[in-house]
């Protein structure tokens, strides 16, 4: 979030998971907490303030992004992925390295034990009884919201609810239930108390909904679980269904346009439940300073992994030779090319329907205007390819086609049109580098083309508490129409398209209703696919369904022959197994011993 006031526990995050923080510790000398500390607004402020600072060592980043975007339906490698074996599930590698995961680890449990000073010595603090319940209730939700995702990653964890002050040699993973039931608990308790909508100026920090929001997810985690209780998914739907029916309560609702829910500005729209804030400020946002993403920096470049190298497309590809027809600039971006569509699955299965549903024109781009020389001026004479000479910023230099085109449609093109490359007979197809760009996280302003982002990360939506409830209703906390129902509220908003006719829009919504005989895991799967892709909750949404491995198999050759059913937990980082050095031996998750 963008704070007033320094993060204290960042610096403790930044002391123990990365290096080069020397500057930041000249600047404010504090790399321990004393209970007294915590006594004081600026403990209270602080340490709620550095939790939620942390977060942006990971959404955004670029280990981090790739951890929990690879090896799944969606996604492939581009041609300079980091982390490989994750899109493979090379298991020995993974194996061997298992620490890829620790600066998530390391840093979730340096902000549980912040809360936990937060939550065991706040209630002296010497400030206003109001502001002292909401800083209170925001430590609950924030350990809730580290062992959720500590949970939903590692399953067994160990459990820690009480400040710690100095290092121990000893710990274990907790029993499962009661690792949920805490975070039930907190989140529960956070809900009583949080205020119902932002305060002014604070950006998205945790609500009263956001809150609601996740116990209706935790429920819903628990339920697919072995320590499911039999109410889970009935309280899993009825939750997120109460939310939706009292979304103006919350100040929540849908836009009514898809593709306008990530236009740059909207991170803090209706729609948006909680947003991990990023500023360019050194003094609020460390963003060039080393992260704790498994290496990755904490500045925000999302919106450079999915993008293909544009600029290597010359005149006359696929032969060589002659000037490329599209150069770098920033409102193109930096392509990166770490990871790319797994656009058999995309176009074949998830965004199949895209003649009536706005979402996959919403998600990719698919067309890049000539430009000469960045920032070409509109009108300007382009680069000559063979079938004529193009206009910059007026003609289409590269064309993303999502099917195979014609002789007679190449030739009457000026520019290069690529075809799937999965599509038998394709002449110029997509590749590694050439592929569909995902344009969710676009930053237009960013005044270098290499520039990282300072957009807000939306976290949290609130078009996902229909697929919560859907899900839940469909297994057995609902019924069947129930969850067409819910689905269809999400389809009926991506009917309109730029452009429509009334009676376009009139046609195209009844086209993309759903009956409660047409859903089925795989069905809701697939509308996450269209309602969230890109959004870093595709691997957690195939591991608490139990679909990994069937999906990965069924749709992703690169991950197919190795993906194995243990592969729906991530390993415990080795180097916490090697820290616990009295009384049991911390255990490795099955199949990464």
């Amino acid at each position: 979030m963008k704070h007033k006031y320094f993060s204290y526990s960042l610096i403790l995050v930044l002391l123990l998971a990365t290096s080069g923080c020397k500057k930041i510790l000249e600047e404010q000398p504090r790399t321990s907490f004393t209970p007294s500390f915590f006594t004081t607004t600026d403990g209270l402020q602080g340490g709620i303030a550095g939790i939620y600072s942390s977060f942006r060592g990971f959404w955004g980043t670029q280990i981090f992004t790739q951890l929990f975007n690879t090896g799944t339906d969606e996604s492939k490698r581009g041609s300079a992925a980091d982390v490989t074996h994750w899109f493979t599930y090379n298991n020995p590698s993974i194996k061997s390295n298992t620490d890829d995961y620790l600066g998530f680890w390391n840093t979730m449990y340096i902000d549980i034990n912040t809360a936990n000073g937060i939550l065991q010595y706040g209630a002296d603090a010497d400030i206003p009884a109001a502001t002292k319940t909401q800083l209170l209730a925001q430590a609950k939700f924030l350990r809730g919201f580290c062992y959720f995702y500590l949970v939903t990653t590692f399953g067994q964890v160990p459990l820690h609810t009480t400040f710690n002050t100095s290092a121990s040699a000893a710990d274990a993973p907790a029993p499962l239930a009661d690792v949920y039931a805490q975070i039930i608990k907190d989140f529960t308790e956070a809900a009583a108390d949080l205020s119902p909508t932002p305060a002014a100026n604070n950006g998205k920090i945790a609500t009263k909904a956001t809150a609601l929001y996740l116990l209706a997810k935790t429920h819903l985690w628990r339920g697919w679980s072995s320590v499911a209780q039999p109410t889970d998914f009935t309280v899993a739907y009825t939750t997120a269904k109460d939310l939706i029916d009292n979304k103006a309560t919350y100040g929540l609702n849908l836009l009514p346009f898809f593709p306008s829910v990530f236009k740059e500005g909207n991170e803090y729209s209706s729609e948006v439940l909680m947003v991990v804030d990023h500023t360019r400020d050194l003094k609020y946002g460390q963003n060039n300073s080393p992260g704790s993403g498994g290496g990755g920096a904490g500045a925000n470049q999302s919106n450079f992994f999915w993008r293909p190298t544009y600029t290597n497309i010359n005149a006359n590809y696929p032969a060589t030779g002659g000037s490329n027809m599209t150069v770098r600039d920033p409102a193109n971006g930096r392509p990166y090319q770490r990871i790319r569509p797994n656009t058999r699955y995309v176009l074949d299965q998830a965004f199949a329907n895209r003649a009536t549903d706005s979402r996959y024109d919403g998600t990719f781009q698919t067309v890049w205007l000539s430009n000469s020389v960045a920032n070409s001026v509109r009108g300007t004479t382009g680069v000559t390819t063979p079938r004529g000479t193009l206009i910059n910023q007026v003609d289409t230099s590269i064309w993303m086609r999502d099917r195979l085109v014609t002789p007679a449609e190449r030739a009457a093109f000026k520019g290069v049109m690529f075809e799937p490359e999965h599509l038998t007979g394709a002449t110029v197809p997509y590749t590694t580098a050439f592929y569909p760009s995902m344009r969710k996280w676009d930053d237009s302003t960013r005044v270098d083309m290499n520039d990282y982002s300072d957009r807000p990360y939306i976290l949290f939506r609130f078009a996902d508490l229909y697929l919560i409830a859907a899900e839940a209703a469909f297994k057995g906390g609902g019924t069947p129409q129930q969850a067409a129902d819910m689905i269809n509220v999400l389809r009926t908003r991506a009917a309109l398209k730029a452009n429509q006719t009334p009676a376009e829009y009139a046609a195209a919504v009844l086209a993309q209703q759903v009956t409660p005989a047409q859903i089925t895991l795989d069905f809701i799967l697939d509308e996450r696919s269209r309602e969230f892709f890109a959004e870093d909750t595709r691997w957690w949404d195939l591991a608490r369904t139990k679909k990994l491995v069937d999906r990965v198999q069924a749709w992703n050759s690169e991950g197919a022959a190795g993906v194995q059913p243990f592969n729906m937990l991530r390993p415990i980082p080795q180097t916490q197994i090697n820290l616990v050095t009295e009384g049991p031996t911390f255990p490795q998750n099955p199949g990464y011993q």
